[in-house]
């Protein structure tokens, strides 16, 4: 009788200390919880903050302009039949969709070159282009052109009111002049018409 009253009071002491445990282990996992969740909701603030940051730069004030412009072209593949998964090759390309052939007709001129489908059903559009095609600049700049034979073996480019000049392939010329007047000075390639154009956009004085 007596190990039976020892027994309930032991029993009562080690349940009451497991339960102890238990809650203090729960505690501490819920302030390690919220603990991370602060430093996280923090983290994002931060983040959320340094995106919405406004920086103030101040523009370049120098007169005079120097760009590079690249002869580039545009190439479009595809084919008028339905490409076919490659499980087995090295990069996994979705299936192209099947393609007709374009019936329109394109402006005249080398510049735009539409190729119709080979033996194998495969068909190709080539685009020629300035890159950049479009400049901005302020009236009374120095503005210097660096352009370069990147694509197409040769080029024939004429800057109104500059002068005209070839360009093949891995060359560079150079022109420089004056940007005196507000308004718009073309450049063009004769080879590739009548799309591969640029122009400049020079800004008047402010009054």
């Amino acid at each position: 009788m007596d190990n039976e009253k020892k027994t309930k009071p032991s029993i009562i002491i080690a349940t009451a200390t497991f339960t102890v445990m238990i809650i203090s282990v729960a505690m501490i996992l819920g302030i390690q919880i919220q603990t991370s969740h602060n430093v996280l909701a923090q983290s994002a603030k931060s983040n959320t903050t340094a995106a919405n940051t406004v920086v103030r730069v101040t523009p370049n004030q120098s007169t005079n302009r120097t760009f590079w412009i690249s002869t580039v072209h545009f190439d479009g593949t595809t084919t008028i039949h339905q490409g076919v998964a490659c499980n087995n090759c090295t990069q996994n390309t979705p299936p192209h969709p099947a393609e007709a052939f374009p019936n329109t007709k394109l402006p005249a001129g080398p510049g735009l070159v539409l190729r119709p489908p080979n033996k194998v059903g495969a068909w190709d559009m080539r685009a020629f282009a300035f890159a950049p095609d479009q400049i901005v600049v302020n009236q009374g700049d120095t503005v210097t052109l660096h352009f370069l034979g990147v694509q197409g073996p040769h080029h024939v480019i004429t800057v109104e009111g500059v002068g005209t000049f070839p360009l093949d392939r891995g060359q560079i010329h150079t022109v420089s002049f004056t940007a005196d007047k507000p308004g718009t000075i073309t450049y063009l390639c004769h080879v590739h018409v009548p799309n591969m154009v640029g122009e400049i956009l020079v800004l008047p004085k402010p009054a």
